[in-house]
């Protein structure tokens, strides 16, 4: 552990247990995951459970922990709020921001397995994001045995794209090129570069790694570490950059659609689903970029 390093985690230590409505604070994340690829670029991830959520969603907290470069906000693990502060030489902190009579509720279920068909939809999707997260590994700052215990009972989880998972996102992807096309054509160069990036690169990123699963490689969300688990010819057919001009986007489209194409084709197959083709869109958009 470098000195930053161990600097920072007797900060975090003492900052939260001199926080009497926080119950518990535990370590996730790649810096605490067996076997995972941490440099000095990983940030540091955190659960803050705590009785008082209102009191940390603003990220004024952050400034408490030393001096704050920036810090922000956001919703993120399904209506969690993910804090993030960033101090000296960019070092990077999330913390997601729990209710603690929540947690225990999750945790507790998770002592009775046989009845999680009877679990309402709202308790069954924080538990899957929850084992999502946590069971790579985690670390108990703050919280002594009793959360040990509770975060002990994780079982290891990945979530499956389901069928309708898949149509909504093939839909999504296809109505959305549709859309950037025609603002590349009445000149709206930006919104269709926007839309590019937004959807249709982060929607061909999820499909592809759905793919790298089917095929038996370690994928992982958000396109993180795609370098390491996309195939040769894959990481060629993602390698491009836009400019906000009609041709230049036009090509850029016409190219990820080809990669989702062929991906979304190869997911279906290995799960014998049906994928709708739509070879009139296709026409259409190399029109466009023939034009």
């Amino acid at each position: 552990m470098s000195g930053l390093d161990e600097g920072w985690a007797s900060t975090v230590s003492t900052w939260a247990r001199a926080q009497p409505d926080i119950n518990a604070l535990v370590q996730i994340g790649s810096r605490v995951q067996k076997d995972a690829v941490v440099d000095r670029w990983s940030d540091y991830d955190y659960h803050l459970v705590t009785s008082r959520p209102e009191k940390y969603r603003d990220a004024s907290f952050c400034r408490e922990l030393g001096e704050c470069w920036a810090s922000g906000a956001q919703i993120a693990f399904g209506n969690a709020v993910k804090v993030t502060g960033v101090y000296a030489d960019a070092l990077e902190a999330d913390f997601v921001i729990l209710k603690n009579w929540e947690v225990r509720i999750a945790l507790a279920a998770l002592c009775l397995p046989s009845v999680a068909r009877f679990w309402p939809r709202p308790l069954a999707q924080g538990i899957a994001g929850f084992r999502t997260v946590v069971a790579p590994g985690w670390r108990v700052i703050k919280g002594g045995k009793a959360w040990e215990r509770r975060y002990a009972r994780v079982a290891p989880f990945r979530a499956p794209l389901t069928e309708a998972d898949f149509d909504s996102l093939c839909g999504e992807f296809w109505t959305q090129l549709i859309w950037a096309a025609k603002k590349a054509q009445r000149g709206e160069c930006r919104a269709a570069q926007r839309c590019l990036h937004l959807h249709l690169i982060e929607n061909s990123l999820r499909m592809l790694q759905e793919q790298a699963v089917h095929e038996g490689r370690k994928a992982y969300p958000l396109g993180r570490r795609a370098e390491a688990w996309l195939d040769g010819q894959q990481l060629t057919d993602t390698n491009f950059s836009t400019s906000p001009n009609r041709e230049a986007l036009l090509a850029a489209l016409i190219r990820i659609m080809l990669v989702f194409e062929k991906s979304s084709g190869a997911v279906a197959k290995e799960s014998g689903w049906n994928v709708m083709e739509y070879p009139k869109v296709r026409k259409w958009m190399e029109s466009l970029g023939a034009g």
